[in-house]
């Protein structure tokens, strides 16, 4: 494998899947279903009693991770609209396709989540069953609603879900602002707003729990991704505006520390070098694009799998099992249905609605 740093007018050569950001990705994927295993069901009762130190950290500190797929969120979601004119009137295209990017993958997880609930529900450990199952829940979760309405989560993880699409949308927003400035005398780049908003959100709303059902609770950790892309790529005054956010992004972690955007500092900090750096092709890149691709899948149906062996392991705890034979089962388990919806549900959604949008693009210059 052969790393080499890459020249400035090199870098919009990359690609969005880089093997260092699926590694990234695949690692954090990896720290939430811990996290999960430490806070809920049998395994987290006898883990704390025999691993204290280990299961105290990943209850107490696994829920750190989601800071790093919100920074690569934001990375992406920048990448994706490089050199695009993003006006008002593009905004529910442009929304629509990230639903369609989403969906899919999300509703097999709830899907999942919502079948083990309802079949196994005697063995199912109580702390991981929703305290209530009806129309308008099932409905709030399906639409991405269910904390903004106030009602409960069927699924650890798809509050994420919903957050992510406030937030493409919210950025897509201050793009558009940008772009109807454009012909203007003052002009309002987009990543001055940015880094404004992202400001706002990590001295104000980020500090008050009562908005993180809200985008603007998680702006700031986003646009350190979104920022650490486009000051890559627009070099002209884009380093400045980079190292400023992250000033001022520490200056928020030392008034009011907050572990979770010091972990996305450092992972805007990797991603901002990733650009630099081009891996040469080798079976270990190929294998981190792919466990990256996986992550999402993991993310969304790892809660089922827990649920799952929750009523399989009471019955066979007494049979002489190490626990970490358990352990390593179950995230065996849980990346092998990562992989099942990444391959089966998730490729074949994404490809339909690429053929799709390739099909309009054809008709357009026909």
């Amino acid at each position: 494998m052969v790393i080499k740093i890459l020249k400035v007018n090199d870098l919009n050569k990359l690609q969005a899947s880089s093997p260092l950001i699926g590694l990234l990705k695949c690692l954090a994927a990896q720290v939430i279903v811990a996290h999960h295993l430490a806070a809920y069901g049998p395994f987290a009762e006898i883990g704390h009693a025999k691993m204290p130190q280990l299961f105290g950290f990943f209850s107490d500190c696994g829920a750190w991770a989601v800071s790093v797929f919100l920074v690569i969120a934001g990375f992406l979601a920048a990448q994706s609209l490089d050199g695009k004119a993003v006006g008002f009137q593009n905004i529910p295209r442009f929304a629509i396709h990230r639903y369609l990017r989403l969906a899919p993958v999300y509703f097999a997880g709830l899907t999942l989540t919502v079948g083990v609930a309802l079949l196994l529900h005697p063995w199912v450990s109580p702390d991981m069953l929703p305290a209530h199952l009806d129309a308008s829940v099932l409905l709030a979760n399906f639409l991405f609603l269910q904390d903004i309405l106030g009602l409960e989560a069927l699924s650890a993880g798809v509050w994420y879900v919903a957050i992510d699409l406030q937030l493409y949308v919210f950025f897509l927003c201050l793009a558009s602002l940008s772009h109807l400035t454009a012909r203007q005398e003052f002009f309002l780049d987009k990543r001055w707003l940015w880094a404004a908003v992202g400001m706002l959100s990590l001295g104000y709303f980020n500090v008050d729990s009562n908005w993180n059902m809200w985008a603007i609770y998680f702006a700031g950790t986003y646009a350190l991704g979104a920022l650490a892309y486009r000051s890559t790529h627009s070099l002209k005054n884009g380093h400045g505006i980079l190292g400023l956010y992250v000033v001022g992004a520490v200056f928020c972690v030392w008034i009011e520390p907050r572990p979770r955007l010091f972990v996305a500092i450092l992972t805007a900090a990797v991603l901002y070098s990733v650009q630099y750096i081009s891996i040469s092709p080798h079976f270990w890149t190929a294998a981190a694009r792919k466990m990256g691709d996986c992550a999402y899948g993991l993310f969304m149906s790892h809660f089922a799998m827990l649920m799952l062996l929750s009523c399989v392991y009471p019955p066979l705890k007494d049979g002489g099992i190490p626990l970490e034979v358990w352990l390593l089962a179950i995230f065996v388990c849980c990346n092998a249905l990562g992989w099942c919806i990444w391959r089966y549900i998730d490729v074949p959604a994404q490809r339909t609605m690429f053929k799709r949008h390739s099909n309009k693009i054809a008709r357009h210059f026909l």
